[in-house]
């Protein structure tokens, strides 16, 4: 990865650029899977995109409150992610 800041005895986060992400993005998320750790990805110097490892149970419940959600609403042929 591109860099670590460390901030305090044991916590730290990872930064990488776009540029550096777009070169290693298979990597990146496989470190992030079996670490858990995430990833900061910044443009020009700045913190854009927060990268995080999401288990399969935490998928399938947000996905699950977007559809009880949905219940009652009428649709019109447009595809909502």
């Amino acid at each position: 990865m591109s860099f670590s800041i460390f901030s305090g005895k044991d916590n730290y986060m990872k930064f990488i650029t776009v540029s550096e992400l777009r070169l290693k993005a298979t990597e990146v998320v496989r470190d992030i899977e079996e670490t858990g750790e995430e990833v900061i990805v910044t443009k020009k110097g700045k913190p854009v995109v927060l990268m995080q490892f999401v288990s399969d149970e935490v998928f399938s419940l947000k996905g699950k409150e977007k559809e009880k959600g949905k219940a009652g609403e009428k649709k019109h042929g447009k595809r909502h992610l």
